[in-house]
């Protein structure tokens, strides 16, 4: 523990503490002898300016403040572990969609690491030992990107021009957004479409142009969008409507899960010797 840390940990320990602390107790939780216990002391209250007074009788340290105020370090302070977190949380972010928030970050990144570096921690190696292998995704334009995220947010419809995949064509639409899902490597946007008025989940990189209106979103809940979206996002769209009979060969593995990944439809599994003829035909939902 160095002495950013120690002076982090010691206010810390005085501020969750109602009682005064003993010189000896702060020895042991930040792991260092007397004199350093003693010069940490000093700067958190020279650098710091905090109001750290010695208790006499009570033989330990405490903060001296107001009734209801509460002494706080100056600026954003983390540790270690903390610190690491945030940093690869964004390293995270930059390698699965590059540019999206990097206007909005970029101040806060170089801040954290400028304090990473006090400690003597190497950022880098964390864009070293970090990689997400792509494969499918297509980079949205940010500009749209924070507008859907922004009107999701405040509850706003948005107006959008779309253009889809399955007939080439690209439509004006008003939609009230739902829910941003992130899938396979990809956005969608699950909104309600008052042009069709129904429910659909639209790609955000196909969205060409977008602004917020000043009408509220239609609100479904969880309970409704669950039902609705949870078998959107699989090799199949949209509710089961028939049942999956499925053989599974001897020498598979015992568990080995049928459908990885995807939300479950129902489905009934056999070995493979009681597959026959029968089983090729199509089966009913309630079969």
């Amino acid at each position: 523990m160095d002495r950013l840390q120690r002076i982090y940990k010691l206010h810390q320990i005085l501020a969750t503490r109602r009682q005064p602390v003993s010189r000896q107790i702060l020895e042991e939780k930040l792991e260092c002898s007397h004199a350093t216990v003693k010069r940490i002391i000093d700067e958190l209250r020279l650098y710091f300016n905090a109001p750290l007074k010695y208790d006499r009788e009570r033989n330990g340290y405490f903060y001296e403040t107001r009734e209801g105020e509460v002494f706080e370090l100056p600026g954003l302070w983390f540790n270690a572990d903390e610190l690491y977190a945030l940093l690869t949380v964004q390293q995270l972010l930059e390698q699965t969609q590059p540019g999206l928030l990097d206007d909005r970050l970029k101040p806060i990144k170089a801040r954290l690491e400028k304090i990473l570096a006090t400690i003597q921690s190497n950022k880098d190696e964390i864009a070293r030992r970090i990689r997400i292998l792509q494969m499918t995704a297509r980079k949205p334009a940010t500009e749209h990107f924070q507008s859907v995220t922004s009107a999701l947010l405040q509850r706003k419809r948005l107006h959008i021009l779309y253009h889809s995949r399955s007939n080439d064509q690209t439509t004006q639409r008003q939609i009230s957004p739902q829910r941003l899902t992130h899938y396979r490597d990809n956005w969608y946007l699950d909104a309600y479409c008052h042009k069709r008025e129904a429910l659909r989940s639209f790609a955000v990189d196909r969205i060409s142009a977008s602004h917020s209106l000043d009408q509220a979103a239609l609100e479904f809940s969880d309970a409704e969008l669950d039902v609705h979206f949870a078998s959107s996002y699989g090799i199949f769209a949209g509710k089961p409507k028939e049942t999956a009979v499925c053989f599974s060969h001897p020498s598979a593995p015992a568990g080995l899960p049928m459908n990885n990944g995807i939300p479950s439809n129902k489905e009934h599994c056999y070995p493979m010797a009681a597959m026959n003829c029968a089983s090729l035909m199509p089966m009913p939902a309630n079969w």
